[in-house]
């Protein structure tokens, strides 16, 4: 894992300096999958399987983890979009980079979005992980990818990344049910449209945690989208 020194990430002017945001994020990543395992193991003793319990769990392990390796990052749950607004949206988990500066708050360096992976949570939220559902006769666009393609969430970033919490079935199933998903979205009327090019790409998985990336088209630009998923049924 990258050696940051917090003393070095903020210069006189108030510019961040030392490693570069990829190389920031791709420590992030490497902090959250870290992290995963012991939570998850945290989760199941305390009987946590909703998924605002376990993206704020999630959130504290990330902390902790963090401060263990004397990495300068802190992790917050429910990062509100823009603080000026009481109905901001707010990912799930932001993470900042801690600076020495009484003058600056730290700053977000990018947001995950936690999901459960699971076929309990109802015929209109199966699909949540990718895209929200019709109520009313209007769409709720609380799908986890889809609110990253619409900038709902993470709009000023190029990285981010979701969190899958695989309650049941395996890694491999889900990731060929959400590719699914996504290639019946490219036939229907959405803005933006969604591409086959979105499509989950595996990387690794040591069986516990898996992890996978996509490439999120939005309006007028593209978000490197990493998913890290822990299964929690190896966990019980």
């Amino acid at each position: 894992m990258t050696n940051f020194s917090a003393k070095r990430m903020l210069g006189g002017t108030g510019t961040l300096l030392g490693p570069s945001l990829n190389t920031q994020f791709n420590s992030v990543v490497e902090l959250i999958e870290i992290s995963l395992p012991t939570f998850a193991e945290s989760a199941l003793q305390k009987n946590i399987s909703n998924e605002n319990g376990l993206n704020s769990h999630l959130t504290l392990f990330i902390s902790k983890v963090a401060r263990q390796k004397d990495l300068p990052f802190i992790a917050q749950h429910q990062s509100m979009e823009d603080l000026t607004r009481g109905d901001s949206p707010a990912p799930d988990i932001g993470i900042h980079l801690y600076v020495d500066d009484d003058a600056e708050p730290p700053p977000k360096i990018t947001v995950f979005e936690g999901k459960r992976l699971t076929s309990t949570l109802g015929k209109e939220r199966r699909q949540e992980y990718v895209i929200g559902h019709e109520k009313d006769g209007k769409h709720i666009p609380c799908g986890g990818i889809e609110r990253f393609k619409c900038a709902i969430h993470g709009g000023d970033f190029t990285h981010a990344g979701m969190i899958g919490y695989i309650q049941e079935e395996t890694q491999e199933n889900w990731r060929k049910s959400i590719n699914t998903w996504i290639s019946d979205l490219c036939n229907q009327p959405f803005e933006p449209a969604w591409s086959e090019e979105e499509h989950l790409t595996y990387q690794m998985s040591d069986g516990k945690v898996t992890k996978s990336s996509s490439l999120v088209h939005r309006t007028g630009s593209e978000l490197n989208l990493t998913h890290l998923w822990v299964n929690l049924v190896l966990f019980r």
